[in-house]
């Protein structure tokens, strides 16, 4: 090899003086270092340009003087040949990536030298040299070892029979330029890069050896042959480095053939061995801003294999690709590239299907049990396989999907972790997948245009991960998250999304002097994680919610002779069901959304109450005076309630190691101060959190709770709970009021079993007696319970009758089976609507007149000192007495009361404990002697019962006979009044019952006078007229005093009248 092509591959001009003609005798040149090597090549780098010009002049110049290239200046010397096995190999001129270092000038032939000992350094070095090369300058070496390549070329043209650190530079170029046909049987690769590779690899091996105490060397000859183990390695990625970037060099290199290689190496990742040497080539690269052209397209091929996979299944080849990207990502230049290559970010159009198919870590996110042939296939026939088999497959989704999980999370925080451009590519395209997938929000969304909830649940995962450090309630770094956030203008939450102050007339006030960029990584990416739960696990909390009463509803109509078309859909919603359990019910990713909802809950209590570490004091202050609430969106607190229900119905093992004093506070805040969440439904749900995660489960008899230790402990112990639970929940238990009508008894029926509890706690009986303190919200409670109580108890025992009657119906058979199919269809349908609504109202029934019950046995005064409560009362209580013990009451009796709760006797027990807590009152016998629903036959038997069933303890059944005896005598005292004052003017009458007043009050808004007690009930229920509808309060009502004092007068009159007459 011609000296000059050794020093012109090292960046020197050494060998300018044989282009000219010298024939001075080459001299041995000393082989430069690494950092040398790279320096002088990124010289002849930066004026490449300007020697691309001149010699394209020069060239010119030649071509119209047609004189031989030798002529040239020397500047502009065209390229030296060298001879190769009778092969002529140009020298391509230097290009901005292809230069590479190159052999020192040829060295005069070394003399022959004998074969030395293991000891002798000229020996070992020559030895391992040719293991790293897999090439000899020995004929007997090659023959004994087939493995290495003999180089007849260099011994004949040096005469050279031993390798050294002077000529292996010369030695390497010779191979990697040599014709692929001189390489025939061998077993080296064609590739220079897979070559130059396996060189690579063999160095790290020498230098091994070389630190075995076994090597006869002295120290400085081991450090001499690791200065030469190191200097062959930097060669090798210096000539990877331009074979890749310039593979015209090569004379032989075909094609794309390195790149090829090169691309093969890159996946064969599973050697542990192989990311040094792609990290080495990276660095190469960087220096010559080359990296982006070599591995985009690597990238673009990897992203390109993963989305032909369709459908993107669990069950295919996945990973492999996946763990390339992984590996590749550790090194921050190419996780650079990797973010900035086609279709990392989303373009037009801007949804989020596309989001899933066209972008890069879509496409890595959206492998799936959705919509998978292979995974239909493995839950077929499912209602003929045992338990243990369905589990298993559930199982094997489970740990594929944790695969998925694995690969993407680290991927993402790896690129993450490069920083600056890398990171804000992928914070924008987070952003981006919540923007397009707004729609997932809708309760019916266009699936069309969204990603799929594999898709969702996988980013949701990802994102939970990667919010780990600062998820323990003791992390300091959960306290850098910014909620000022809510407030700019950004991608992660809709403009239009419901607030939870439900005020939209503030929504245009946006800050958008602040935009997202502005705020730390963990606060993107904790509101980023908040809106990707509300758009994947909550959006598919829905849907698995739907498809259990879709379930629910074919299994009823499931026998024997089912239409098989019914039997097929049925088939298909279990599988999709199988699926959602799969990835909702995915362990991982409930232990990961319970930490996250825990600390939304302290942030969300952060946010009322501002950062004061004081005393907190409830309730908080108008929400007026906090400027970021009317930012908060809703479905923040919503989201954290529907995950905690989710995960205690159908997983509440989960709850049992999390501490939740956060959720308490946070429920406590927003029950004492309802102005903060505006929307009933949401404090509503509180009370079902309340009531599933905290109450013990031997407290409700008919809906399983989790009842965790630790939220049993913060029930019973927590000091703002004692003070603040009860009131809040006896509140919240008007309130749900304007929710749904089977979602009302529901929610009431939470609240009672919770209040029930509570009852029976010593720190928070307190709190209940101080309840009736609040005169106006005791009221309004009391008032509200026996409302609701008798409404309950009046729908069910109307509806038990007709339920009845459609069982014995249904029971004569011949009858039936004469009615039309459609017909009997009907009647089935109702029958399941009522027995449905009689046992939701029966159910709450039960629970509603126990706490009337408990309530009444400490709290008396404020009923019998408020006449409008009294009388309601009293009439609630008669009204339930006598459709209990009246003479209608054997058309109660159906078939399995039980089934539909049903239990007259412990109701009549209860309503009997409820009078006799207020016997003693002389008013209250007056006001059930004057009800309307009194009857004494009525009350007379409910004793003949309670002796005969014997519900009541003797002494409280003697009790209740003497009351009934009392009130039996205030009825006659009552019924002589009556005769006394005969027939009653019309003017001291109230307009609306027809009783006679006893405290008439002026109505202001339309001037007519009723009695205190009765427009007191009525604007109980409504705050208007009820003449002509215009608003009204009872602080408005004015007292007629001329009125009263001439009824009293009236009847004082008629008394005096009455007595005369009948005095003998």
């Amino acid at each position: 090899m011609s000296s000059w092509v050794s020093s012109w591959l090292q960046g020197r001009n050494d060998g300018d003086e044989e282009m000219k003609g010298d024939e001075a005798a080459a001299t041995p040149a000393v082989v430069p270092s690494a950092d040398e090597i790279r320096r002088k090549r990124l010289e002849r780098l930066q004026k490449l340009q300007e020697d691309q010009q001149q010699q394209q002049q020069q060239q010119q110049a030649e071509e119209k003087a047609s004189t031989p290239p030798a002529s040239a200046p020397a500047s502009s010397a065209p390229p030296a040949t060298t001879t190769v096995q009778d092969t002529t190999v140009v020298a391509p001129t230097p290009s901005p990536a292809s230069t590479a270092p190159a052999p020192p000038a040829a060295e005069a032939p070394p003399k022959l030298v004998k074969k030395r000992s293991v000891g002798n350094p000229r020996s070992y070095v020559n030895d391992m040299i040719q293991r790293i090369l897999q090439l000899t300058l020995s004929s007997s070496v090659a023959a004994v070892d087939a493995s290495y390549l003999y180089m007849t070329d260099v011994v004949d043209q040096s005469g050279a029979t031993e390798l050294n650190s002077t000529n292996v530079s010369e030695i390497l170029y010779a191979r990697i330029v040599m014709d692929p046909v001189q390489l025939s049987g061998s077993s080296q690769p064609l590739a220079v890069v897979a070559y130059l590779e396996q060189c690579f690899y063999r160095c790290r091996e020498e230098l091994h050896k070389l630190q075995s105490p076994y090597v006869r060397l002295t120290p400085e000859e081991k450090q001499d042959a690791e200065q030469c183990v190191v200097n062959i390695r930097e060669m090798c990625i210096n000539y990877s480095a331009t074979a890749l970037t310039e593979p015209d060099f090569f004379p032989f290199e075909a094609g794309t053939i390195n790149v090829d290689a090169f691309d093969k190496l890159v996946r064969a990742q599973g050697n542990a061995l192989t990311p040094e040497y792609v990290e080495a080539i990276t660095a190469e690269l960087e220096q010559s801003g080359s990296t982006f052209s070599i591995f985009g397209p690597i990238f673009q091929k990897l992203i390109s294999e993963l989305f032909l996979i369709n459908p993107p299944s669990l069950m295919s080849d996945f990973y492999r690709n996946m763990y390339v990207i992984t590996v590749l990502c550790r090194t921050k230049a190419l996780a650079a590239v990797f973010t900035t290559i086609s279709g990392f970010l989303l373009t037009p159009p801007f949804t989020g299907r596309r989001l899933q198919d066209a972008t890069a870590l879509g496409i890595l996110l959206r492998f799936s049990p959705d919509q998978d042939p292979a995974v239909t296939q493995m839950f077929t026939n499912i209602t003929k396989r045992t338990k243990t088999d369905v589990d298993n497959s559930v199982q094997t989704l489970q740990n594929k999907l944790s695969t998925v999980h694995n690969a993407a999370t680290e991927i993402l925080k790896l690129l993450l972790k490069a920083g600056g451009a890398t990171r804000e590519h992928v914070l924008t395209w987070l952003e981006q997948a919540m923007h397009v997938n707004a729609e997932r929000a809708k309760e019916n969304p266009d699936m069309n245009i969204t990603s799929s909830n594999g898709m969702i649940l996988n980013l949701t995962m990802v994102l939970l991960r990667l919010c780990g450090p600062f998820l323990p309630p003791e992390s300091k770094k959960s306290h850098l998250i910014n909620a000022d956030f809510l407030g700019v203008q950004s991608q992660v939450f809709p403009f239009d999304a419901t607030k939870l102050l439900s005020n939209t007339s503030d929504a245009d006030d946006r800050r958008v002097t602040t935009v997202s960029t502005e705020f730390n990584f963990i606060t993107r990416c904790y509101f980023t994680t908040a809106r990707a739960i509300h758009l994947g696990p909550v959006a598919a909390i829905g849907q698995y919610m739907r498809l259990l009463r879709q379930l629910q509803y074919f299994q009823s109509r499931m026998n024997n002779n089912a239409d098989p078309r019914l039997r097929a859909h049925f088939d298909t919603l279990v599988t999709s069901k199988m699926v959602l359990d799969a990835e909702l019910l995915h362990p991982d990713l409930l232990h990961e959304l319970m930490r996250f909802v825990l600390l939304s809950s302290a942030v969300v209590t952060s946010i009322c109450c501002g950062k004061s570490d004081g005393q907190l004091e409830l309730p908080l202050p108008n929400p007026v005076q906090n400027a970021l609430l009317k930012y908060v969106p809703e479905h923040i607190v919503d989201d954290v309630c529907t995950v905690l229900v989710f995960i205690s119905r159908l997983q509440p093992k989960v709850l049992q190691t999390f501490a939740l004093d956060d959720l308490l506070k946070m429920i406590l805040v927003v029950l004492s101060s309802p102005a903060y969440v505006r929307s009933p439904h949401l404090r509503a749900k509180m009370s079902e959190v309340l009531f599933r995660v905290f109450l013990p489960s031997e407290e409700s008899d008919e809906r399983q709770t989790a009842g965790t230790p630790f939220g049993i402990q913060l029930l019973t112990s927590n000091p703002l709970a004692h003070q603040h639970l009860a009131p809040c929940l006896l509140a919240l238990y008007g309130d749900v009021e304007h929710t749904g009508f089977y979602e009302k008894l529901e929610h009431r029926y939470n609240i009672a079993c919770l209040l029930k509890y509570l009852w029976k706690q010593p720190g928070h009986k307190a709190a209940f007696l101080r309840i009736a303190e609040d005169k106006e919200g005791f009221v309004k409670f009391a008032h509200g319970l026996m409302n609701h109580i008798n409404g309950l108890v009046t729908d069910a025992l109307i509806s038990l009758p007709e339920i009845k009657l459609l069982q014995e119906e249904m029971q004569d058979v011949a009858r039936w089976m004469a009615l039309e199919e459609s017909v009997r269809e009907q009647k089935q349908s109702l029958l399941a609507d009522k027995e449905r609504t009689v046992t939701s109202s029966l159910q709450l029934a039960n629970e509603t007149i126990h706490m009337m019950s408990y309530l009444t046995s400490e709290i008396q005064e404020p009923f019998v000192k408020m006449p409008e409560l009294e009388e309601r009362l009293v009439s609630m209580l008669n009204s339930v007495l006598v459709k209990l013990a009246g003479p209608r009451g054997l058309e109660l009796k159906v078939n399995n009361p039980e089934q539909y709760k049903f239990r007259p006797k412990e109701m009549l027990k209860e309503i009997v404990e409820t009078l006799l807590h207020f016997a003693h009152y002389e008013s209250f016998q007056q006001a059930v002697a004057t009800n309307g629903y009194y009857d004494a036959q009525v009350f007379s038997k409910c004793a003949t019962i309670l002796e005969r069933t014997q519900l009541l303890p003797p002494d409280s059944i003697a009790l209740y006979t003497v009351f009934v005896s009392q009130v039996a005598e205030a009825a006659q005292s009552v019924s002589n009044l009556e005769e006394t004052l005969g027939e009653i003017p019309e003017e001291y009458l109230d307009p609306l019952v027809f009783t006679l007043m006893k405290d008439p009050v002026t109505l202001p808004t339309s001037g007519y006078t009723m009695d205190r007690s009765t427009i007191t009930q009525h604007l109980l229920n409504d705050q208007s007229d009820p003449f002509t509808r215009a608003p009204l309060t009872v602080d408005q009502l004015t007292p007629n005093v001329a009125l009263k004092t001439q009824i009293e007068q009236w009847i004082h009159q008629q008394q005096q009248a009455h007595k005369a007459a009948t005095s003998p």
